[in-house]
């Protein structure tokens, strides 16, 4: 058993080594705060679970508001139009496929081993491995095998967050949510994240040491940007071969939005357990414009065939247009140098980089004062519709006629992506397949839907595609006579352009949430199994009216025409 204080002797170094303000030209950001990090190595976390301290929190019980970057702006309206009709919108399910599924349990809530609600929103997300499923909410989370049934941290059914970090000054001292758990398919180790959101701000990263999530983990922490100011919100994470890509929203001493902090970190050393890794974070505050906000960083699903040599794209910023109408998603080529952190750029800041789309109006009914809600039978719900919803979901799709040469490379890039749109009057996710050459990072639509199969709000929505080209949606389905309810759906390469199948629900809600300041949620996830067909989401729902005990629940899906790989 490795001793969690040795690694130490290397620690509490949390340097940074920048300038304050990242250099800015012609849309592009250069000279990084570059920033070293404190280490430690655990123990196995099924050994060190029963030592740490119990139900320690940095939560709530009464949910503060999601921060909302445009409340800063002076948009040229704050009134939404409450009747906009969405020219991408399906009206009723298309006749098409849709994943089977083949397993739903209980995940972390009311209702499971006797736990007690802490905290919300939810935060809920989870991911696939080898032999396991993790679900993390909030803080505290749970490690199941591939059938459902929970695996046990000595004879503990779940484990506070705090004990991944245990031997970190800063990160292993509190608890908290805004959470990732991730499975590396490229290493097939757990990558499990969160931030320190007590300042001094960090990246508090947890890298499992094998494919075991109860084992062992190298745990570091890295300053974020300007660390004692601008507190890190709403963070996202996502893999890619050269680093661990994370999105921030910036606020400064929690009040005013300061700009997007897009940071990239040492994949390779982190998996290696060296203590030496190094990170780097932008300010993005978009020439002064705070345009820019609430990115997705790029996410592989696929390890057989990896972007080698291409630099990851972020994406976000879709609240900028009038009465919050836009007619594109932004997106941000992020150029990360491990070797020399200095030489890192990120580029198309203040909206410089367009995917044009089909119309859209984001579901708020006024962005300046965030007020983005869906009905339910007993007030509204946080529909989060200012932002992309996680995850960017990346892939390298096989060529028609493969070529050796890779001048004659003709490939293709693929992203999904999705958010809360409004269509008559109800929230209704629109999503999109992305692609580009792969010689190229410029993204266009190859299709786009807003499915809104009818009046009922549809909303925290989560896509990704397998290995046969069938993509699973998750979401929230909620309105004045239906209790807030999980449910799915999904399409085949063959299927109509631009639709999805029918609605299938995994569990229906009964009851409607009546505190937490409205918030829902906040981000769910559909990840991917290492053998490509394999889909698990998770979901929040109320089995009874109540201002504070959710339930959630974990679904695993598969199509079946799905052979894996």
């Amino acid at each position: 058993m490795q001793n969690v204080l040795m690694p130490l002797l290397a620690v509490i170094l949390s340097l940074t080594s920048a300038v304050s303000t990242s250099a800015q030209s012609d849309n592009v950001l250069s000279n990084p705060q570059v920033s070293e990090a404190a280490f430690a190595a655990t123990p196995p976390l099924r050994d060190l679970v029963k030592d740490a301290p119990a139900e320690l929190h940095f939560g709530y019980h009464h949910a503060a508001p999601l921060r909302y970057p445009k409340q800063n702006l002076a948009l040229k309206s704050t009134h939404m139009y409450p009747n906009f009709e969405d020219a991408a919108a399906q009206t009723e399910s298309a006749p098409g496929t849709i994943p089977v599924k083949l397993l739903d349990w209980l995940g972390v809530g009311t209702g499971f081993f006797g736990y007690s609600v802490p905290d919300a929103p939810t935060d809920a997300n989870l991911s696939i491995g080898d032999t396991q499923i993790v679900q993390w909410v909030n803080v505290q989370f749970a490690v199941f095998d591939l059938q459902g049934n929970n695996l046990l941290f000595n004879g503990q059914h779940y484990a506070d967050g705090s004990a991944l970090f245990s031997g970190l000054p800063h990160c292993g001292a509190s608890n908290g949510g805004d959470i990732i758990v991730q499975w590396d398919k490229i290493a097939h180790r757990w990558v499990m994240y969160r931030s320190h959101l007590q300042s001094p701000y960090y990246d508090c990263f947890a890298i499992s040491q094998t494919n075991d999530a109860t084992g062992a983990y190298y745990t570091f922490e890295f300053p974020t940007y300007n660390n004692t100011v601008d507190f890190p919100d709403y963070p996202k994470l996502g893999v890619w071969p050269n680093g661990y890509y994370v999105s921030h929203n910036a606020f400064a001493n929690l009040q005013s939005y300061d700009g997007v902090m897009p940071c990239a970190y040492d994949r390779v050393k982190m998996l290696a357990g060296n203590p030496n890794a190094q990170g780097v974070c932008f300010l993005d505050n978009s020439n002064g414009t705070l345009f820019d906000d609430s990115m997705l960083p790029a996410d592989v699903d696929d390890a057989s065939a990896l972007p080698s040599g291409i630099d990851p794209i972020f994406m976000g910023s879709i609240d900028n247009g009038q009465n919050g109408i836009d007619s594109n998603v932004y997106y941000y080529p992020f150029h990360f140098d491990p070797v020399n952190p200095q030489n890192s750029t990120f580029s198309c800041t203040n909206g410089a980089c367009k995917i044009p789309v089909t119309q859209y109006q984001v579901a708020c009914q006024d962005l300046t004062q965030g007020i983005c809600t869906a009905t339910q039978p007993v007030g509204v719900l946080n529909n989060v519709a200012d932002r992309l919803m996680y995850r960017l979901a990346y892939r390298i799709l096989p060529a028609p006629t493969p070529s050796k040469d890779l001048a004659h490379d003709n490939r293709k890039q693929e992203w999904l992506v999705s958010h809360t749109v409004f269509n008559s009057s109800s929230s209704a996710v629109r999503w999109y397949e992305f692609r580009s050459p792969i010689k190229t990072t410029t993204p266009a639509v190859s299709q786009q839907g807003t499915y809104a199969p009818d009046s009922t709000n549809r909303f925290m929505s989560s896509l990704a595609r397998d290995t046969m080209g069938d993509i699973a949606m998750s979401y929230t389905v909620s309105g004045p006579t239906v209790a807030p309810t999980i449910a799915f759906t999904g399409r085949a390469p063959g299927d109509p352009v631009g639709t999805m199948g029918a609605e299938t629900i995994v569990i229906p809600g009964g009851g409607s949430q009546l505190d937490t300041a409205n918030q829902w949620g906040a981000y769910y996830d559909m990840a991917l199994s290492n053998d490509g067909c394999a889909f698990v989401t998770t979901g929040e729902y109320y089995t009874s009216n109540s201002s504070f005990n959710w339930s959630t629940r974990i679904a695993k899906l598969k199509f079946a025409n799905c052979i894996p790989q």
